[in-house]
């Protein structure tokens, strides 16, 4: 639950998820398998007067969620980050469906890609508080005081769910799973063994049964046990294939910082490798070896670039190592990072603007930046996320930092406030491809780039934070290679200049190019620098271009698919 102000949830040690596979238009789902389809043809230029669409029109496979859990919280007047009592509460029917219509209302260009993923609160009935009773949670039976449209046995209620969620035009419904089961932690017990497994086997029959895609496996007693976890990962195998599970190393937002929860070492220097030296790394790579996806976990809003980049970038550094199959890095709200590095989204986002009296929880106003979800999700129809140790990942040796003082009201792990802290993240992130060349008059943003198993490349320049000038977006001129120019290239971001070099020579070849959250694309060749074997695109024309297609107000950086004809 990325960038939430209000989510305060003391997880957990860690958990670990179930098998995983490749996604995509070109990549199926299978459970234990890895099906290949052929690629799309290249596009050819229209003829005069036709026009010439970049995007696919058919939805992608990557498993991605708009997640309710920030509208739930951003929603209420008097919202309260200690009681998720009251914000499980606030999601209801009503809400989703009727007025306002979350559900109803955003994303329009992606929900057929997109899961709506239901957090905490679908199966708690109205008004249960268990804050103080946290043993409460976990039945997995749709609470019909909150969805009275939703009646009949639980496998019928979940089925009305996932239908009414696809009528509404998303990709279907994902839930929100306890880690236990109702009764766990009660006077220190938790349920035996052979029960747990009935337990679990019968909700898992019940979601398949309803049709629903996405488990994920969060909060409860057994948060921290990967024992628990590699269960519900195998018996979603074996009752439910086809079903996604989600889990994540539980941890603070501020990676190598102090946390309220839990005892380990903060070095404080910033880094996700360095933090309770090297052990979350390590458990959040145990848990990839073996899940469909690994969620990063929680941020600040403030810091949530490099706290994300890095935890990315160190967990694929090291899943690369693995053998076997290890799962898709779900990097939350960050869609460029998802774009540029092939990792699934988890959505918190949304176009609601309000602001929380003296929670200056959006600094950097995500909420006026939906098309920069649009054009990620978008893109990876052209590339879909990729699993964890399928692409060899290099990292700069070069390690940025980013400072910020927190006061009060800016965070809801309120144990920072008053205090400087830095996070940091590689200059530099790769994945099957070269480091870009970077070339800056001063501070540099994080590049990062990526070439997909089949072919489409892309390449993002993401923002930085200081004390003193706040968030920025450092030009740079970037330079990446791509190849023979026959697939389709991913801008994101904002350049000084950036170079394509080629592995031959141009000739006389077009350069088309659209804002991926647009549905044309224009004959740019007159607005690049053509060398024999390069393409230079000056920063002005890209953010002309992608920015194109902006909804009216939307404050999201430029971001568009550009292709060789």
């Amino acid at each position: 639950m990325s960038k939430n102000p209000l989510n305060r949830r003391e997880f957990m040690r860690y958990g670990a998820g179930a098998a995983a596979m490749a996604v995509g238009n070109r990549f199926a789902f299978q459970p234990g398998s890895l099906r290949a389809a052929a690629s799309p043809l290249k596009p050819t230029a229209p003829r005069s007067g036709a026009t010439l669409n970049l995007v696919p029109e058919k939805p992608g496979k990557t498993p991605s969620y708009w997640c309710t859990w920030g509208l739930q919280n951003y929603t209420l007047d008097n919202a309260d980050e200690n009681n998720h009592s009251m914000v499980a509460n606030n999601l209801t029917e009503e809400q989703l469906f009727g007025h306002p219509g979350w559900v109803a209302n955003y994303f329009q260009k992606v929900r057929a890609d997109l899961y709506v993923l239901f957090d905490l609160g679908w199966d708690v009935p109205p008004g249960l508080q268990f804050d103080r009773e946290r043993w409460r949670l976990g039945t997995l039976e749709l609470a019909t005081g909150k969805f009275p449209s939703c009646t009949g046995t639980p496998t019928e209620r979940l089925r009305k769910l996932d239908e009414r969620t696809k009528a509404a035009g998303w990709r279907g419904a994902g839930i929100w799973v306890a880690a236990q089961a109702p009764g766990d932690g009660r006077d220190g017990r938790l349920m035996d063994d052979k029960a747990l497994e009935a337990y679990f086997r019968e909700r898992a029959r019940w979601t398949r049964d309803a049709g629903i895609g996405y488990w994920k496996v969060d909060y409860g007693a057994r948060g921290g046990n990967p024992d628990f976890r590699r269960l519900v990962s195998r018996i979603a195998r074996e009752e439910a294939p086809g079903l996604l599970v989600e889990h994540g190393r539980g941890c603070g937002p501020v990676n190598d910082e102090v946390v309220s929860w839990e005892k380990l070492v903060a070095n404080k220097k910033g880094s996700y490798r360095s933090w309770d030296n090297g052990r979350i790394l390590q458990q959040a790579v145990e848990l990839i070896s073996f899940s469909d996806v690994l969620r990063t976990y929680d941020v600040t809003a403030y810091f949530s670039v490099p706290t994300t980049l890095d935890r990315v970038a160190q967990i694929l550094a090291e899943a690369a190592r693995l053998r076997g199959g290890p799962g898709l890095v779900n990097c939350e709200d960050e869609p460029f990072i998802a774009a540029a590095l092939g990792c699934a989204l988890g959505v918190m986002r949304h176009p609601l603007a309000r602001e929380l009296k003296n929670k200056p929880y959006d600094p950097y106003q995500v909420k006026k930046r939906s098309d920069e979800m649009t054009r990620a999700v978008r893109w990876q129809r052209l590339a879909p996320a990729v699993r964890a140790g399928k692409t060899k990942v290099l990292l700069d040796s070069s390690f940025l930092l980013d400072h910020w003082v927190f006061k009060e009201g800016e965070t809801w792990a309120t144990w920072l406030f008053g205090q400087e802290a830095v996070q940091g993240a590689p200059a530099r992130v790769a994945r099957g491809m070269a480091l870009p060349k970077v070339k800056a008059d001063g501070p540099a943003p994080y590049v990062i780039a990526s070439r997909h198993p089949q072919g489409a490349i892309a390449v993002a320049t993401l923002p930085r934070i200081s004390k003193d000038k706040g968030f920025y977006l450092p030009r740079a001129d970037v330079a990446i290679d791509i190849g023979d120019g026959d697939f389709p290239v991913g801008v994101f971001g904002r350049y000084r200049t950036l170079t394509l070099s080629l592995s031959g020579r141009l000739g006389a070849r077009h350069i088309w190019a659209q804002d991926l959250a647009g549905d044309e694309a224009t004959d740019i060749t007159e607005k690049v620098v053509r060398a024999a074997t390069s393409i230079t695109l000056p920063g002005e024309s890209i953010n002309s271009i992608g920015l194109s297609a902006a909804t009216p107000g939307d404050l999201s950086e430029p971001g568009l698919v550009l292709q060789v004809i």
